[in-house]
């Protein structure tokens, strides 16, 4: 057991590196991607990952570690002396680990552990800085209940906004939640042919679609619009940029953040893990953000990475 108070938990869709992990001692449960034939752990080779999801289309079968694998992770802390674990889960289809965590909860036989969700409502990116936060707040001395509640206080307010391919497995059910039978293939495939691609935003683990366009310069300019209209009302912001396969896509993405438009510390990259890829492409891209003063007050000193830093 480390020096540390009370041990943390996240699940692999962050896509923060390995060593980055190892470094904030956070303990991450992986998802398993399967596509082309071959499996992954999400984290390990990503790059491979990425060319199979991309190949494979829909046919990419991601699987969330069940309350039995985790239990075996609460246990394993338990036997290493921690009697406190946090648990930070992302949000999105087909992603999320919450109910798996809480069912684990439920099922550990140990009164001696206590044990704390936290939903994030968010995914990739901008749940990796609600654990840096945690992370934070934990190396210096922050109690753990106080450290939980911090971080669930930042979920909140922590935004994510993303592009996902046209053809991404999320965008083909988000429209047939809309639109049945025909319609909703009609619908799809029309949006494949003209190239168009949609802004969505996650927030307390709900989406909403906020506009759509063939053109990604539009797209990501309403990404900064989005971000500017959040600022009016809670000040400066903190922001991270979720990359994709796509070079092209997080040059077009981060270029409007670049602005007057609004105050806004840059605090780096992250790469989409493979199960973010397989639910919104492996060319999506994204934003998590947070009002900065909430993002400090969560931790318990000035961010991991800012300017001079380029990558998570």
């Amino acid at each position: 057991m480390s020096n540390n108070s009370f041990a943390i938990i996240c699940d692999s869709t962050c896509g923060l590196p390995s060593e980055l992990l190892t470094r904030l001692e956070v303990v991450c449960v992986p998802l398993h991607v399967q596509a082309g034939g071959r499996a992954w752990l999400d984290g390990e080779d990503n790059a491979t990952a990425a060319e199979a999801i991309a190949a494979a289309g829909a046919d990419v079968i991601v699987g969330r570690p069940d309350s039995a694998e985790l239990l075996s992770v609460y246990q394993c802390l338990a036997d290493d002396g921690y009697d406190k674990i946090a648990v930070v889960c992302s949000s999105l289809e087909a992603t999320g680990i919450w109910s798996e965590a809480e069912q684990a909860v439920a099922e550990l036989q140990n009164p001696g552990v206590r044990i704390r969700t936290v939903d994030t409502g968010v995914a990739a990116v901008a749940t990796a800085m609600v654990i840096e936060r945690l992370a934070s707040a934990r190396a210096a001395g922050v109690d753990f209940d106080d450290a939980v509640d911090r971080a669930r206080a930042l979920s909140r307010e922590v935004r994510f906004l993303y592009i996902p391919e046209s053809s991404a497995p999320f965008v083909q059910r988000a429209f047939r939640r809309r639109r049945r039978g025909l319609l909703a293939r009609a619908a799809s495939l029309r949006l494949r042919l003209a190239g168009e691609r949609s802004l969505y935003l996650l927030r307390g683990g709900e989406y909403t679609a906020l506009a759509r366009s063939t053109d990604m310069t539009d797209l990501c300019g309403r990404v900064a619009h989005a971000m500017s209209s959040v600022a009016c009302g809670s000040g400066e912001l903190v922001y991270a940029v979720m990359e994709g396969t796509s070079a092209q896509a997080v040059r077009a993405i981060e270029k409007p953040l670049d602005t007057n438009e609004f105050c806004s510390l840059f605090l780096g990259h992250a790469s989409a893990s493979p199960s973010i890829m397989a639910s919104i492409g492996p060319e999506a891209v994204g934003v998590g953000f947070a009002p900065k003063d909430l993002y400090l007050a969560a931790g318990a000193d000035g961010p991991l990475i800012n300017q001079q830093a380029s990558k998570y």
